[in-house]
């Protein structure tokens, strides 16, 4: 590794973020501009792809707490369930 090598970051696009974590362009693309702790891109000069420093995003990761989003699946059974009030025999 030439000292060059060693200064400078490893730089991930998007795509390359989402292959190493397992999850989807999208799901990257909706964080990144949504959560304001993820890294801040670096942009080369005469380049319009946004890269962003892998060690800063391994440790974005890594502290990311993910929580779960409601069950509307659940929901959905238990209105089909309810009896409707106006249904009288």
């Amino acid at each position: 590794m030439t000292d060059e090598e060693k200064e400078e970051p490893r730089l991930m696009t998007i795509p390359e973020i989402a292959a190493d974590r397992g999850i989807s362009r999208q799901l990257v693309h909706r964080i990144a501009k949504s959560d304001p702790e993820f890294p801040s891109p670096v942009i080369a000069p005469g380049s319009t792809r946004a890269k962003y420093p892998a060690d800063k995003v391994a440790e974005f990761f890594a502290n990311r707490i993910v929580r779960p989003g409601r069950r509307t699946d659940l929901e959905a059974r238990r209105r089909q369930e309810k009896p409707d009030a106006g249904d009288k025999d």
